[in-house]
């Protein structure tokens, strides 16, 4: 188990901005922060930071999401242009 406090584990597990965070990364840094601010082992300043952070993962999430929804479309609009078209003899 690693010695660092809450605070360092999560100044240390944010470096990265969120626009570059997968779906995946960005909800394991999340569900990080939720744990320590439920656990209260936080200070005050951290824990604004902690919802701070969060709020951006959150965007990064619905972000990413919201990507995924058009693509899904975007695929089944095509699916449905080619089971349409007449075949070609």
């Amino acid at each position: 188990m690693s010695s660092r406090k809450p605070t360092e584990t999560l100044q240390a597990d944010a470096p990265h901005p969120c626009d570059k965070l997968s779906f995946e990364m960005a909800i394991a840094e999340l569900e990080t922060l939720i744990q320590s601010v439920e656990n209260n082992r936080l200070p005050l300043e951290a824990t604004l930071n902690a919802y701070q952070r969060g709020q951006q993962l959150i965007g990064r999430c619905s972000e990413l999401l919201q990507d995924a929804e058009q693509r899904l479309q975007q695929f089944d609009v095509q699916s449905v242009g080619e089971a349409t078209q007449p075949e070609r003899s």
